[in-house]
């Protein structure tokens, strides 16, 4: 996972830190990258060399030399066992490659998570800004447009309900500190529930992180990466998660589901779309929990705490209105068991 981009940046970095903590970073990392390196590949004779850590909050990602070919090493983090299926992942993210909505990788531990990728030299990584630009918006709505009307066939279910449940419950056995009037407002967001099973959405393979840093702009065009949150889903999950991602106004957004569609209307889509930018809000926010109890270092978990608290009072200022277009009552504000 590219993990949440709005997340904190850390002003520690190893251009401030004391050389002798930049050495014994870089020992310890060489040393978690050899142990990490797949047995069937040292047999091959093949020299590894560490070149340097990549982006990742949740996971630690490296870019490392097998026989001079520059790869990227992914080791998962901390406790992401409790709430990602690894197996599953390895099995979605293979099915995304056949189809060719992805790269296929060299190495993929579905046990252990460990995984090995080509390092696309040339490929740029996306972002908010960049993924407004009128071009790429046209050929990101055409790319998702795609895939999601293909005939890919994923091994699970995503069901944003029982995760915020996962994740809750892991919360909870690790003593984390929830949000204030968390109980209440808990209620009120699962009662969402019902409404949404109600419409019957036809589900689609998915990519349920869709971050625009999981996606790559290669000279063959677009491709996504990352796909530890992938399942079968309504298609307006991944949409409402690039729309609240990168910050499309209302114009953009309008615009960008024109192409997706191709002026076919889809039933309820934008309100599907709204429902599903608070959920995410609200799934977020008990993901940060998980990194906050999770992290060794007291400023990431400062950080992790600010972003989640952010992420939950924005899923509380949108949820009147969310509310009042599905015709729930505030007497959906019982704590549900």
């Amino acid at each position: 996972m590219n993990d949440r981009r709005a997340y904190p940046k850390n002003p520690a970095t190893e251009k401030n830190e004391p050389g002798l903590l930049v050495g014994l970073r870089r020992f310890v990392d060489g040393r978690r990258i050899e142990a990490a390196v797949p047995m069937e590949l040292r047999r091959r004779g093949q020299v590894t060399s560490f070149g340097e850590r990549l982006g990742g909050l949740t996971n630690q990602n490296y870019k490392v030399y097998l026989g001079g070919e520059a790869l990227v090493l992914r080791l998962p983090g901390r406790g992401t066992g409790r709430f990602i299926n690894r197996s599953t992942e390895r099995a979605n993210q293979e099915a995304a490659a056949k189809a060719g909505f992805t790269p296929r990788s060299i190495y993929f531990n579905g046990k252990t998570g460990v995984k090995i990728t080509p390092y696309l030299s040339e490929a740029r990584t996306l972002d908010p800004v960049s993924a407004k630009e009128p071009e790429r918006t046209a050929a990101i709505a055409s790319l998702l447009s795609r895939f999601h009307s293909s005939s890919i066939r994923f091994v699970n279910d995503f069901d944003v309900f029982k995760l915020a449940n996962i994740y809750e419950r892991v919360a909870r056995s690790r003593f984390a500190h929830f949000y204030d009037d968390y109980p209440r407002i808990r209620g009120r967001v699962l009662a969402l529930e019902r409404p949404l099973a109600s419409m019957s959405v036809f589900k689609v393979a998915c990519h349920n992180d869709l971050v625009p840093e999981n996606m790559l702009e290669t000279a063959e065009g677009l491709t996504l990466i990352d796909w530890e949150y992938s399942g079968m889903n309504d298609p307006a999950w991944d949409i409402a998660s690039f729309f609240l991602e990168t910050g499309y106004d209302e114009a953009q957004q309008r615009s960008f589901i024109k192409t997706y569609t191709a002026g076919s209307a889809q039933p309820r889509f934008g309100l599907r779309v709204e429902a599903y930018r608070l959920l995410q809000d609200y799934l977020w926010s008990l993901w940060s929990l998980l990194q906050e109890t999770a992290s060794r270092d007291p400023v990431k978990a400062r950080n992790y705490r600010a972003y989640g608290q952010d992420r939950f009072d924005r899923a509380l200022t949108m949820l009147p209105l969310v509310e009042a277009k599905f015709g729930l009552s505030r007497a959906t504000e019982r704590v549900r068991k």
